[in-house]
Formats: structure tokens, C-alpha cells, sequence
């Protein structure tokens, strides 16, 4: 067989060999798809002696983009140098450099970044006198972006206005790229806009590029925009030979502009289109497959093909769906699995991952494994108290409680702004330093001065705030949200209205769960926390933060934990989905937003190689809150056959019928003879063995959870009384 050929199966053989005319790969999770791809090109230039630099292949990122020309430079050498693989951007690049003279910028053109765009806005809302406080600049500058996905210059928007809004952002609009053509410089999401724009008053360079690239490669098509996707069309108009491979059950970024409908209608949009379907993966075992494969049929009508991903790789395991009575047994679940998978199978760190719906997630994840001394990495974000809105809140907190907190105070002095400039930071450090004060008091001081009256509104909301606190006013949880509205942090957040801030304020809003773990620990050590005053509450949550805070070093050997949008494209032998439950995961429920739900979770099960994990629990602490949230509807999706339960001895398995839900009781299997013993012999004053903690007194009981007091080392844990690595004394 020929070598490209070899080590392919028959679908990837079929696609690889295609020829001339318009090819979809409809390509699984995990079925080869860069192969398909590095492969196809390799046999183009080999076997049908196609130049490369007739040859242009297009990604989404430098990585994927590298990670192609090395692979196709593996299989034939030097002559892949001449083909062109590349972003859809850095390809707009290459072009706009030849001949952006045409549309009236010159050829050294400049790029902006997200920063050098923010600035733009930002003098663009102030020359219009439009307030940046209600309008942010971060928030305008992503709907220009979404105007600009939808391939719409000024001029075309400006038929779209039905409002004072619309209005105000065609104006900005206007005005931002008037600046931008001032500077000769672009943004990124110009280089596709000019392109196409060059394409369409200069059908000379349309026609080259046309006749140059004679076969078009697309990765990823799923994910593809509007203007991206006219992209391909002018440039595969006179050949007809684009190669798109794709996933429509993987595509979940809607909300970065991606249009899952180019995809969904490729057969409509390129004529005589042929489609091939890559359903066998290589990365997981069946069982997990099958999970997937019924989860996702869901999404399709009964008359539309559903791909069915199968694997060779055969097994009696069955992924296990665990309910928990809390959240805490939840995360001790996960991190005992952890250690005995470790323990007893010899898995590193580094073979797990841990994926959750929402960034603000990873906070009970965190706390749960430091305490068992597992390491871990927060994959694409940082760890829950080292984010900028964690630390923003913190220094507010740290300066109510105390004012000479000097570090405290320079954190948030300005945040938001406040109109207090650099220059007058320094005016205050030399006025404390000189006279030995705190710069919090300085300001009491130098506030005074008419210049330097917004120093003397800080301090006198610092101020205002310590009443309620000294008084007791408010419930702690009250406080801190009395916090975020004074200072204006809630707001700032809000107005700016973007995916990133909203993740933001879902960390804010879970940092008050800190105070329910506090009341937890206190009230197992026997101290209540009924007497206790608001001040020393919130300083026995600051101790915490600042403990929980400590940067550690990055180890290649740990535990992954990240957002299901984060794990795209990764893999890894155990896999958990952590706070399956609906309000969580699910998050919307808008039949389009609840396809793509369903998306997320398919993508999250086929991250699993050997074993999958999917947990929830009855009660969830989140937001400061105690909840108590139905499991996921997905689970009800799921054929019971498909699964092992574990947990509590029953679940209630969602049916959605229309809107209305329903519940219904599936018994689970038995529990194995040890476990039956372990239920009879536990007691309250029983003693037993863990296989890592050692001894240890039952001290409460509750079901199968037992709290449990192990020496000074590990402290008080919620376990389940059935895990393997109890044994009653």
C-alpha cells in the first residue's frame, strides 16, 4: 500500500484520495481528523503531482497551523515548504500586503491588539462625549466585533439602526475606523472585512488567488463566522476543491461568532458536495462512546443521520454517574478516586481532568484537593483567589477591616476609576512617608486640597461601609454584595456585559461561599458561629483567602482542572464532568442554546480515553448559597444500561417532556457485601482504618456519609462510608 496511505482506515482512505470537487469530513471526536488532513495534502502533492503552492490549508490557530506543516513536512520533506498553512488571519495578512493600496491604506500597515483597540474606543467615546462608565469600551468594542463577523462596514450598519443605542454604536463604529485608517492600521477582525472587500472592487486579485490556490483545506469548519466563510467561497468560486473537515456535534462557540449553520448547509452552498463520515475514534474506549452516541441523538431529528462513533478498543467498564448528598462529598469523591487510581492502578496526576460548566466552578475543586495535597493546574485561567476580581474584593474587604492596609488600598483605590491619577498616588506615598502615616489616612488629609477631592469621596465610602460591619447590620453575604454595590464593582461589571465579565461576576458571587465553609468548620469543631460578630467572620474569611492565596509552582505532574470550552481538542485517560445538574449544566435552555449545551456535554465524555466520571450532588453550596438543584436533564438522556450509579442509593432521572419535568425513581445495584458490612458496623464513636489518613472516630452519621475526625494532620472529613479504603476497626 502506498506509505501515505498506510495506517488509515477506509473512510480516512476515501477522504485522503478524493480528488477535484467540494468534500465535507464529517469528522468525530477523536477519528483522525488532522491526519485526514496533513495526509490529504502529502497525497496531493505526491500522488497527483499538485505544486504546493497551489495548496493553501487554513486553521484556526498558530499551533494547529504548525502542527499541520510539520506532520505534511514529516511525510514528504522539503517540498512542503511552498504550501501556504496558515490562520485565517495571518492568511488575510499575507494578502493585504500585496495590495491593500487598492482599497487606500498603504502596505505597512499596522495590527492592533485587543489593547490598542480598547484605547481607540476609548478616545473615540470621549471625542463623542459618550460616557465610557455606561458605555465601556471592552463591551463596544466586542459589538463592533460581532457587526464585523457579520461582514457589515459602517455604511451597511447604519440601514440596521432602530434605536438610540444602535445608533450611538453606528457612530462609534464610524468614528473607530476613521481613527484606524488615520493610523494606517487595522484591527483583527479587518483583516478578514478588507480582504473580502479587496476581493470584491478588484476582481483581478480575486481572479489570482483563485487560480492560484487550486485546493482549498478548511479545519475546524464547524467553527467558522460569517465572514470566514465567505472567505472560502470567493477562493474555492473557480476550482470547486474545498476540503472542509468539521464536527457539527462539536461546535460550541457560538457565542465568538462561529455559525454552525456553514456547516449544517455545506451541501447547499457548494454544489455537488460529497460528505464522508470518520466514525471510528481512537482515543476512547466503547463504553464511553455509547454514552456519547445517546446523548448527542438527541439533537437530531428522527429522519437525520447521526454519526455513531465506534472504537476497538473494548472493555467491561461502564462510566459511573455519582450523586452526592453535598458538594463537599462531591469534590472528596473525586480527589479518594484520584489518590486510590493512583494508589492502587499506577496513574499520575497528570491522567486527570477535571471539567465543570463555569470558571467559578473550580473553587470547591480547589480547597478540596490542596486538603488532600494533590497537585493540580487550573488549565487555560488561574487558580480561583489569584483572579484579578478575587483579589479586587479581597483589598476592599482587607482596607474596611483595615485601614492601614497600604497595599490593600493601591489595589482598588482606582477601581473602577475614579479619577484619581498616578501622579497623585505619588503625592500621597510621599505625604505618608514623610509624616509616617497609612496612605489611607494621608488622604484625609491631602482630600482636602480641591484637586484632590475624589480622595476624600474614598475614604468616606471605606468609611461608610465599616458602619454596617461594626453594627452588625447585615448578614455577612449582605455585606459583601452592600461591598460590590457602594464601590461600584457590580456595575462596572455588568455595563460591560461581555462573556468574560459575566464569568467574573460568577466568581464574585461564589466567593461568598467561603462563608458557609467557615461556619461548616467552625460548627465541626464544635464552635458556633451564632455569637460570633460580622468583623470577626470576615476576618477569619481573609485569613482564609490569604492561605488559600499562596502561588504555587507549576508541576507538569497534576491534575487538570478546566472549562469544558477549555478541554476542546484535548484528551486524557480519566475524565470527571463535576456539577452535572441543571441550572449548572445544562446552563440555558433555549432550544438553539440548549443544542449546544448538549454539544458541550458530548465534548466533555469524549475528552475520556479509559474511564469517565460524571458527578452532582442533592445540595450544592454555590454563590454563597445552599442549593438544591434536580440532575441534569442530559442524564435522562442517557440509556440507565450505559451507566454505573454510585452515591446515594437512588437517583431521579429528568424527563423533559415540552416544558413540563417529571421524575421518576431508578433503583440502583446492590451494594457488594463489604459495603453492606461497613453500613451495619458503623456507629457514632466507631473507630476506622483509611488507607492514607489512618485511624480515624466516626463523630456523625448521615446515610452512608460518615464525618470522620482523623489526627491533627488531615483534620475532620465528610467520606463515604462504603469507599474501598475504609475499613471498620
Amino acid at each position: 500500500m502506498n506509505q501515505i496511505l498506510k495506517g488509515l482506515n477506509l473512510p480516512q482512505i476515501e477522504a485522503v484520495k478524493h480528488y477535484e470537487g467540494p468534500l465535507l469530513v464529517m469528522a468525530g471526536a477523536g477519528s483522525g481528523k488532522t491526519k485526514v488532513l496533513t495526509h490529504r495534502i502529502a497525497y496531493l502533492i505526491e500522488e497527483r503531482q499538485v505544486s504546493p503552492r497551489s495548496i493553501l490549508a487554513i486553521t484556526f490557530t498558530n499551533k494547529a497551523a504548525k502542527e499541520m506543516k510539520e506532520r505534511v513536512t514529516k511525510l514528504i520533506g522539503a517540498k512542503a515548504k511552498d504550501m501556504h498553512i496558515s490562520t485565517f488571519h495571518s492568511f488575510c495578512v499575507y494578502i493585504l500586503r500585496q495590495d491593500i493600496d487598492v482599497l487606500g491604506y498603504k502596505h505597512n500597515f499596522i495590527v492592533y491588539d485587543d489593547t490598542d483597540s480598547i484605547n481607540t474606543i476609548k478616545a473615540v467615546l470621549h471625542d463623542l462625549n459618550i460616557d465610557s462608565k455606561h458605555y465601556p469600551p471592552k463591551k463596544v468594542l466586542s459589538l463592533i466585533s460581532q457587526i464585523k463577523n457579520e461582514y457589515l462596514f459602517p455604511e451597511d450598519y447604519r440601514k440596521e439602526v432602530s434605536d438610540e443605542f444602535s445608533d450611538m454604536i453606528y457612530r462609534v463604529y464610524k468614528k473607530y475606523q476613521e481613527s484606524l485608517r488615520r493610523a494606517n492600521a487595522l484591527d483583527f477582525d479587518d483583516l478578514i472585512m478588507l480582504a473580502l472587500k479587496l476581493f470584491e472592487v478588484d476582481k483581478e486579485v480575486l481572479n489570482y488567488y483563485q487560480q492560484r490556490f487550486q485546493f482549498i483545506l478548511v479545519d475546524e469548519y464547524q467553527d467558522t463566522n460569517k465572514s470566514q466563510f465567505k472567505l472560502v467561497k470567493y477562493l474555492s468560486a473557480k476550482h470547486k476543491n474545498v476540503f472542509a473537515v468539521g464536527d457539527t456535534d462539536q461546535s460550541i462557540y457560538s457565542w465568538r461568532g462561529a455559525d454552525i449553520r456553514n456547516i449544517k448547509n455545506f451541501e447547499k452552498d457548494f454544489e455537488q458536495a460529497k460528505i464522508i463520515y470518520l466514525e471510528q475514534n481512537y482515543r476512547s474506549v466503547q463504553s464511553i462512546l455509547d454514552v456519547a452516541n445517546c446523548l448527542i441523538k438527541h439533537n437530531y431529528p428522527s429522519d437525520k443521520y447521526v454519526k455513531q462513533l465506534w472504537s476497538d478498543r473494548k472493555s467491561d467498564y461502564l462510566p459511573v454517574y455519582y450523586r452526592a448528598v453535598n458538594s463537599d462529598v462531591e469534590t472528596e469523591y473525586i480527589a479518594l478516586k484520584i489518590l486510590e487510581k493512583i494508589d492502587r492502578e499506577g496513574y499520575n496526576y497528570k491522567d486527570f481532568a477535571i471539567l465543570y460548566r463555569t470558571n467559578a466552578m473550580s473553587l470547591a475543586l480547589e480547597t478540596t484537593l490542596k486538603k488532600y495535597h494533590i497537585d493540580y493546574e487550573i488549565y487555560g485561567n488561574v487558580s480561583f483567589f489569584e483572579r484579578k476580581e478575587i483579589k479586587d474584593l479581597g483589598a476592599y474587604l482587607r482596607l474596611i477591616v483595615n485601614t492601614d492596609d497600604d497595599t490593600a488600598f493601591l489595589r482598588i483605590v482606582n477601581v473602577p476609576r475614579r479619577n484619581i491619577g498616578e501622579k497623585t498616588i505619588e503625592d500621597i506615598k510621599h505625604y505618608a512617608n514623610e509624616h509616617e502615616l497609612s496612605l489611607f489616612e494621608s488622604c484625609k488629609i491631602l482630600g482636602n486640597e480641591r484637586a484632590k477631592q475624589n480622595l476624600l469621596i474614598f475614604v468616606n465610602l471605606i468609611e461608610d461601609l465599616q458602619k454596617p460591619l461594626a453594627n452588625n447590620d447585615l448578614d455577612i453575604n449582605d455585606f459583601i454584595d452592600l461591598v460590590l454595590e457602594k464601590t461600584g464593582y457590580r456595575e462596572m461589571l455588568e455595563l460591560e456585559d461581555t462573556e468574560e465579565a459575566e464569568s467574573r461576576l460568577e466568581n464574585l458571587d461564589e466567593f461568598k461561599t467561603l462563608t458557609l465553609d467557615i461556619e461548616e468548620d467552625l460548627n465541626e469543631l464544635g464552635m458556633a458561629t451564632v455569637d460570633m460578630t460580622n468583623y470577626d467572620k470576615l476576618c477569619l474569611i481573609l485569613n482564609n483567602v490569604t492561605l488559600s492565596s499562596d502561588k504555587r509552582e507549576k508541576k507538569e505532574n497534576a491534575v487538570k482542572l478546566m472549562t469544558i470550552h477549555a478541554a476542546k481538542g484535548l484528551e486524557f485517560p480519566i475524565v470527571f464532568i463535576y456539577g452535572v445538574e441543571e441550572n449548572i449544566f445544562p446552563l440555558r435552555d433555549d432550544v438553539e442554546e440548549l443544542e449546544e449545551e448538549r454539544r458541550l456535554m458530548y465534548v466533555a465524555c469524549t475528552r475520556a480515553m479509559n474511564e469517565l466520571y460524571i458527578t452532582n450532588s442533592e445540595q450544592r453550596k454555590i454563590y454563597g448559597q445552599y442549593r438544591m438543584n434536580p440532575e441534569s436533564r442530559f442524564l435522562s438522556e442517557i440509556d440507565p444500561d450505559l451507566l454505573s450509579y454510585q452515591g446515594v442509593r437512588k437517583i431521579k432521572v429528568m424527563q423533559i417532556e415540552k416544558s413540563k419535568p417529571q421524575f421518576t425513581s431508578v433503583s440502583l445495584p446492590t451494594l457488594n457485601d463489604k459495603k453492606s458490612e461497613n453500613i451495619k458496623k458503623a456507629k457514632i464513636g466507631t473507630k476506622i482504618l483509611h488507607s492514607r489518613f489512618g485511624e480515624g472516630i466516626i463523630v456523625s452519621l448521615d446515610g452512608d456519609i460518615a464525618t470522620i475526625a482523623f489526627s491533627a494532620a488531615h483534620g475532620i472529613m465528610k467520606l463515604d462510608i462504603n469507599h474501598p479504603a475504609i475499613t471498620i476497626l
